[in-house]
């Protein structure tokens, strides 16, 4: 019985061929195209739980034929693979609805992984699709989804790159929530059962950026009395969340974009380096392109962090999440309170500067 049907769509003859054996011994049923448009006819007339779709595509680019692909089959999981010229298409993509990318020249087990656990994620298909509030909480947490246009397709988004590894940038006005969307990703990732490490890099004093980050050996430095492991390495197998990266300073952030590169972190103090595996999730308030400008952030890890970039809007552009967060902070005070609907209005027409943050403090 075949394992899934998958499409690949590549003008490589030798990766088509590559694919095409490789998957079959593996239990696919694997067809191939050599161009788009064959891609895209073979597609229209047929049903595929993955294709495998070749960004660098002669004619019709590898991102047009995802669009069209999605608009024919929203379900359908697409895997991207690009060369590392193309990360910022590549990014694009997943935008657009792909699943995944991978780079060449990639590795067939990584290309097996994403498309098993593609179909293991596939919903089963129905002609009815059962619906759910599109303001809702997350598992018993206190996270919820905001009703927006805007937030829904941030959701969408969130949706998609949860489960990978891919360094994500929040931006957003203070107060707007970027920290409880990191808090999402880190929920729905393959690292949930990990550790959550949030630090606010406001709040670090720039004498010990070093030593909060990646610890010290007992006696390193004045005041040093005794060991300290530090929150990146307190983050292995789970998430690192920065907040406010842009005000660590330019050699801590030399260090960082090390750490990023290569997952090594070394103990103030020590010469001995240590193995983390986090996902790293970072925020900023700031317009980062003038940072780097100005002088205030490495333009090496400005580029670094960006790999996959998600903005909120403030609250102010959403007003239709408005009263569904009043609620959900008035809910967390008491489960017997309502807001009474004159004061709907008010709320609203609000411009809430400081966000949710504003509003969650003005209704406790």
């Amino acid at each position: 019985m075949s394992r899934g049907r998958i499409l690949t769509v590549d003008d490589e003859k030798n990766i088509r061929h590559l694919i095409s054996n490789e998957f079959s011994l593996e239990g696919f049923d694997v067809v191939t195209a050599a161009s788009g448009e064959e891609g895209l006819a073979l597609f229209k007339s047929s049903r595929f739980d993955v294709v495998i779709l070749d960004i660098k595509l002669p004619k019709l680019s590898g991102i047009e034929i995802l669009k069209k692909m999605k608009q024919i089959s929203p379900t359908t999981e697409i895997i991207m693979i690009t060369g590392y010229s193309d990360i910022r298409s590549a990014v694009e993509a997943i935008k657009l609805g792909a699943r995944d990318y991978v780079t060449k020249p990639f590795k067939l087990d990584e290309l097996l992984t994403l498309v098993r656990h593609s179909i293991q994620k596939k919903p089963p298909a129905s002609d009815t699709v059962e619906k759910t509030d599109d303001f809702q909480a997350v598992n018993s947490s206190q996270i919820i989804r905001c009703p927006s246009q805007a937030m829904k397709k941030i959701y969408d988004i969130v949706d998609r790159i949860a489960s990978s590894n891919y360094t994500v940038l929040i931006c957003g006005e203070t107060g707007v929530g970027k920290d409880v969307l990191a808090s999402l990703i880190h929920r729905q990732s393959l690292r949930k059962n990990g550790p959550f490490i949030s630090l606010d890099c406001g709040l670090l004093s720039q004498n010990l950026a070093e030593s909060e980050l990646y610890g010290h050996r007992k006696g390193a430095f004045s005041g040093a009395s005794e060991a300290k492991i530090g929150l990146v390495e307190k983050s292995h197998k789970g998430t690192l969340f920065l907040d406010e990266i842009g005000n660590i300073d330019l050699e801590v952030q030399k260090k960082f974009l090390r750490f990023i590169e290569t997952k090594q972190i070394r103990r103030v103090g020590e010469t001995r380096e240590n193995h983390v595996d986090a996902r790293i999730i970072l925020a900023t308030n700031l317009d980062l392109e003038k940072a780097v400008g100005d002088g205030l952030l490495r333009s090496d890890l400005f580029f670094r962090m960006a790999e996959f970039t998600v903005t909120i809007p403030p609250l102010k552009d959403r007003p239709e999440d408005i009263m569904p967060l009043a609620q959900h902070f008035l809910s967390q005070l008491s489960v017997n309170k309502t807001i009474a609907p004159e004061v709907d209005d008010i709320l609203i027409a609000y411009p809430w500067p400081g966000n949710a943050r504003e509003l969650k403090a003005t209704i406790g």
